[in-house]
């Protein structure tokens, strides 16, 4: 999704709400040329892991190679 600056300061719920509850990226703009990123701060999860490891289908290795993978590809887009 793209917005541009004077979107952002007029749109700011309807631009961040998808970041934070669908894990979506957010590409701002000035004058049209790309300036800032809005990512979430963390990966979204619909099903907690609780949830998940009560209905067998994921185990804590599972959810601690997830955690250390996202962290892994958020610093290498952060270093670009």
């Amino acid at each position: 999704m793209k917005a541009s600056l004077s979107e952002l300061h007029r749109e700011t719920r309807r631009i961040v709400r998808p970041v934070i509850h669908g894990g979506e990226v957010v590409v701002l703009t000035d004058f049209g040329r790309p300036v800032a990123q809005i990512v979430p701060f963390l990966p979204t999860m619909t099903v907690s892991p609780a949830e998940a490891r009560a209905a067998g289908e994921l185990k804590d290795e599972a959810i601690l190679s997830a955690v250390d993978e996202m962290r892994e590809n958020r610093s290498e887009e952060l270093a670009r």
